[in-house]
């Protein structure tokens, strides 16, 4: 099997430009002079068929629109098998909302990821009982997607913006953050 990768987005939160930023990169992209770009997310597969979705940003409904391989097969038949997310910043979890259509697929996450989601009742909106919540520990390998095991990691990392208290670390080692290999 071959693995394929499509990279949706490649930017940090807010895209470039970013809304709220002046720098010279967000100012060129709002010229066109250099190309705009989504958030960061990735789609990957083993098979061409069965897509997993690495991190669902608020961009997720353009990036699909854009990405040939995850359109629609018929009516309603997404190649959408898997989400898994790596921590709980808006970048990464905003577009589950997105994907709250009665669209069957496995959204995998750590507990304290889960926890973060399952705090705020607006990210029920992906109906558990066609969302399938798997909860991953670190160090456990599972299935991603057909042909495609994966397993977590901790990396460095801190609590989401909208968690943050009054100090700031972002140095956090645990299951808050997530690599994946």
């Amino acid at each position: 099997m071959t693995l394929r990768a499509h990279i949706l987005g490649a930017a940090a939160g807010g895209g470039l430009p970013q809304w709220n930023c002046g720098c010279e990169n967000c100012n060129l992209a709002r010229k066109g002079e250099i190309r705009s770009q989504t958030q960061s997310s990735l789609a990957v597969s083993t098979n061409g068929i069965d897509w997993a979705i690495l991190n669902a940003s608020p961009d997720i409904r353009h990036q699909l629109a854009q990405t040939a391989c995850l359109h629609l097969s018929n009516l309603r038949t997404l190649p959408l098998c898997s989400v898994l997310v790596t921590n709980g910043d808006i970048d990464h979890v905003a577009g589950l909302l997105t994907l709250r259509e009665m669209q069957p697929f496995s959204l995998f996450a750590t507990g304290a990821i889960h926890d973060v989601m399952s705090n705020n009742t607006i990210f029920d909106a992906p109906n558990a009982s066609v969302v399938d919540r798997q909860t991953i520990a670190t160090g456990q390998s599972f299935d991603l997607a057909p042909g495609l095991l994966a397993t977590l990691f901790p990396v460095p990392g801190k609590v989401p913006l909208y968690l943050e208290g009054d100090e700031v670390q972002t140095d956090l080692i645990g299951d808050q953050t997530v690599g994946f290999s």
